[in-house]
């Protein structure tokens, strides 16, 4: 508004694609989003530490939920995912805070495939609250109750009884039988969450933890 003291300035908040179509030509629009660095696997290998991670970086990545319908969000059987992967011309830290985008590149996530990395994503937080050290009792029991409470909205009983519920449907998606097994590592990590959690309690709450075992 500074820059352009005549014009109104809008920001969008949201991450979906825009319809310039849709915009207001006496506006000024200004697109805000969150992004992460963003690595292939083999990158990762010479990328160890916390500044090697945030430093000398070029390609970010951002997403954004969508459903078949329109909405931005819908059920499991409908949601969806945009991936969208952004190369800058320059690598930052820049001595300019903005940097001029050279490459975009989208894929999408099927609702199986959404699933699938929500179901990666709770393993690996399980599995570092577990192996905290020293242990954070309260991060360890918030993970395990996002984890194993049968009341959680779209928590992973619910994503196992929309996916795999069908068992000729699983015998035949490569993408099912993939979730599948990332349900078999996300038991495993419960088990063991559930253990180092039995260690940590005190007496007052061993109804807690018979509830979690339970469940």
């Amino acid at each position: 508004s500074i820059r352009y003291p005549q014009r109104q300035v809008e920001i969008i908040k949201e991450s979906g694609k825009v319809d310039p179509g849709q915009l207001d030509g006496k506006k000024i629009y200004i697109q805000v989003t969150y992004v992460s660095p963003y690595f292939e696997s083999y990158e990762l290998k010479d990328r160890v530490t916390v500044f090697e991670k945030n430093f000398n970086i070029k390609r970010f990545i951002y997403s954004t939920p969508f459903t078949e319908s329109g909405k931005a969000h819908g059920d499991l059987k409908s949601q969806c995912k945009r991936k969208t992967i952004l190369t800058t011309a320059n690598t930052f830290p820049y001595v300019k805070t903005r940097v001029l985008v050279v490459e975009r590149e989208e894929f999408v996530l099927s609702p199986a495939e959404v699933a699938i990395e929500d179901m990666m994503a709770r393993t690996k937080e399980l599995k570092h609250a577990t192996a905290l050290d020293p242990p954070n009792p309260k991060l360890l029991q918030v993970q395990l109750q996002g984890a194993i409470s049968t009341t959680v909205n779209q928590g992973p009983l619910e994503i196992a009884n929309v996916f795999l519920s069908d068992k000729e449907a699983l015998e035949k998606s490569l993408q099912l039988q993939k979730l599948r097994s990332c349900f078999r590592a996300f038991t495993l990590r419960c088990g063991e969450a559930l253990e180092k959690n039995k260690q940590l309690i005190s007496d007052d709450q061993r109804e807690y933890q018979r509830e979690m075992e339970r469940n």
